[in-house]
């Protein structure tokens, strides 16, 4: 077996780092792959080689449909424990299925019924691989992906990969729509290109960075082990996970009973250009990717339950939005309305994917973990893979068929009307799947998750931080009105599920663009102690707007600190000044709360280091000056200088360990100087109050 193939017993620090920068550099390659093979482009290279809309429904559950096959796969790793050989051998196959679906129109006439079940046969091959892949995937992350950093991991990991397929997904369907007017050929053969670079340049190079990604050694369970039947029942006998397989199966069947025919919905009834629905799908992501900067930490801080549950009440809410597009024909308000779902589509996606994969992978005990995330993707993929079905079969039987209720108003003069409702197709989908979707949030609600927090502190948070980006305005003549706007008025609204989260985070991405244009007109002209003041406000408006402060208050101080390192990439202030006042500003305003003065200053230190490092500023300069402030401040916090920078010191060391050891040797560094200068100063000033006193008691020459 080739070594690179071979489980690493343990991993060292800077294996660790280095496969995790692998995987994210393999989910952009698949990200670009599957934004030419997937979605509303697949789907209309279907609809050319001839598919109905019960094809495209069984094209869409064919993937699903085959992961039942990951109980072939476990026993398979169970027995070999050799994930990665498993997983990199299935993802070549996956990919590899793709360039024949390629070359269907070169091989058979089009359209065609031929045509449309070799490529029904070959995404069934491709699930089959897939279904290798995720069993063996699934345990392997878990395994790699440091616990407490996985909300912020994989919100990162999803955030460049969303990227990569909207770029991808734009430039092809800019490509299809330039082909058929200019190209050599028929349109069809402008798909096929286009997957045939998809699948060889950028599927093939994920399967190259997952090749280079290390496997830590598969964990034996303690005492005798159990029979693999016994392994593959234990995510069933537990009681709470068992709850977390039923609310998957039920989610994902709600999902895709409506969201895969959004494509063939806007391509046929609304008949708009790929451009168009590409377009749009890539607004979605780009909110998809603005909001995972919020549900990523989000999960860390309040649990990955509360935040499902916001984002799919919204996502639902979204569906039966859909409803509207149409009154029964296309509208003036059918394009705005298009652009504010897919935006709202988007921010929940964000949501339910990092919260999906984080609360599975805290929930599967560690030594069985493979066997409780597998169950957990086959109940997610039943449920895909029969709604599909469904949806495609209801879509075609409602296709004739209306409900329509009217309003008139008669009068001897004329007769006024209009439809209040009017479904018909795809509608009646969008509406089934909202009012199954409201039984679904039931079933969420019987998870119980560590730590979990109540769905009204959350958005209290993102009132508070709509609140605190909106102070901005307070500097802009005229418009100083805005800032004092009752964000939470805006939350007493009817009783719709989603409505308020859907109002909640249009309130927080408009605040925050406010925020972005104002700061990046008042920051350059910053005077020095200035930022301090403005951390420390706004960490006392963040103190006032959480409960329990006292518990909170280390990530508060996290969270105050590591914003501003990244708002000093766009300020015209060194590094270490934006760290010395950020730090001295949070603990300002926490000196007057009842956090643990010590804990604030971790928790402060911990984040001037995350932030220097994602935002790509000289970590040691940033860590030198957070220790000095960290001194100075001890005097408001109760606490002796010795003690308030020993804390600093410690945190900025063990933050920095998970951070690779470039970053572990600078800080190390830069705490040493920062400390060794304190003692030198100390010795300095002993020695100088030392020789006042010898000259004091000197007698006077005779």
């Amino acid at each position: 077996m080739p070594k690179f193939f071979r489980p690493v017993p343990e991993l060292n620090d800077e294996e660790r780092q280095r496969g995790l920068g692998n995987m994210t550099r393999q989910a952009i390659s698949a990200a670009g792959a599957d934004g030419l093979a997937s979605g509303g482009f697949l789907a209309s290279f279907a609809l050319i080689l001839g598919a109905s809309n019960f094809h495209i429904g069984i094209m869409t559950a064919i993937p699903f449909v085959m992961q039942p096959l990951q109980l072939i796969a476990v026993l398979a790793i169970e027995r070999l424990r050799l994930r990665k050989a498993v997983a990199v051998t299935a993802y070549f196959f996956a990919y590899a299925t793709w360039i024949p679906i390629a070359l269907l129109p070169f091989l058979v006439d089009v359209p065609n019924p031929t045509a449309v079940a070799l490529m029904l046969v070959l995404i069934a091959l491709r699930g089959v691989s897939n279904a290798f892949v995720n069993a063996s995937w699934n345990g392997w992350l878990r395994d790699l992906v440091p616990q407490d950093l996985m909300g912020k991991f994989f919100a990162q990991r999803l955030r460049v990969a969303t990227i990569a397929a909207a770029v991808s997904g734009l430039i092809a369907a800019l490509y299809i729509d330039w082909w058929k007017t200019s190209g050599p050929s028929d349109e069809i053969f402008a798909y096929s290109y286009a997957m045939l670079f998809g699948s060889v340049v950028l599927g093939f190079g994920a399967v190259g960075f997952m090749a280079r990604m290390p496997e830590p050694q598969m964990i034996v369970p303690a005492g005798q082990r159990p029979s693999v039947f016994s392994s593959l029942g234990a995510p069933f006998r537990d009681r709470n996970f068992r709850q977390l397989i039923k609310f998957l199966f039920l989610w994902n069947f709600v999902a895709q009973l409506a969201v895969p025919f959004f494509t063939v919905y806007m391509l046929t009834k609304l008949d708009m250009a790929l451009t168009w629905v590409v377009g749009l799908g890539v607004l979605s992501q780009l909110a998809n990717v603005l909001f995972l900067r919020v549900w990523g930490p989000f999960v860390d801080r309040f649990g990955s339950k509360v935040v499902l549950s916001l984002s799919s009440s919204l996502y639902f809410l979204v569906i039966l939005g859909w409803t509207f597009t149409t009154l029964p024909e296309k509208h003036s308000f059918t394009v705005p309305l298009l652009v504010a779902l897919h935006m709202l589509m988007g921010v929940a996606s964000a949501g339910i994917n990092i919260a999906t994969t984080t609360i599975r992978m805290k929930m599967a005990p560690q030594a069985q973990a493979m066997t409780y995330l597998t169950a957990a993707s086959l109940a997610a993929n039943l449920g895909a893979g029969v709604s599909p079905l469904l949806g495609g079969a209801f879509a075609d039987f409602f296709s004739v068929r209306h409900l329509e209720i009217a309003v008139q108003w008669v009068d001897p003069v004329r007769t006024i009307g209009f439809p209040a409702v009017f479904l018909t197709g795809f509608d009646f989908l969008f509406v089934i799947a909202f009012v199954l979707g409201l039984f679904t949030l039931g079933v969420l609600a019987g998870i119980r998750e560590e730590g979990e927090a109540e769905s009204a502190i959350v958005m209290d948070e993102l009132a508070s931080q709509t609140r605190q980006n909106l102070r901005v305005l307070t500097s802009v003549p005229g418009l100083s009105f805005v800032a004092n706007f009752p964000v939470e008025s805006l939350r007493r609204l009817p009783p719709i599920p989603g409505l308020d989260v859907a109002v909640g985070v249009t309130s927080y991405q408009l605040s925050s663009t406010i925020k972005a244009a104002v700061e990046g007109l008042n920051y350059g002209q910053l005077r020095a102690g200035q930022l301090t003041e403005h951390v420390r406000q706004s960490v006392e408006r963040a103190a006032d707007a959480v409960e329990q402060i006292g518990k909170q208050g280390a990530e508060v101080a996290t969270g105050a600190t590591e914003g501003a390192m990244w708002a000093a990439v766009d300020v015209a202030m060194e590094v270490g000044r934006v760290a010395e006042e950020a730090m001295q500003g949070t603990m300002q305003a926490l000196a007057k709360t009842a956090t643990d003065p010590l804990d604030a200053l971790r928790g402060a230190t911990h984040g001037v280091i995350q932030g220097a490092s994602e935002a790509g500023l000289h970590v040691g300069n940033a860590v030198r000056h957070a220790v000095k402030a960290a001194r100075e401040v001890a005097a408001d916090l109760g606490v002796s200088e010795q003690q308030a920078g020993q804390a600093a010191a410690q945190a900025a060391v063990e933050s920095a360990a998970q951070l690779g050891k470039e970053v572990e040797t600078e800080v190390v560094d830069a705490v040493l100087h920062e400390l060794m200068d304190d003692i030198d100063t100390r010795s300095a000033e002993k020695t100088a109050n030392d020789d006042r006193s010898k000259g004091a008691e000197r007698p006077p020459d005779a």
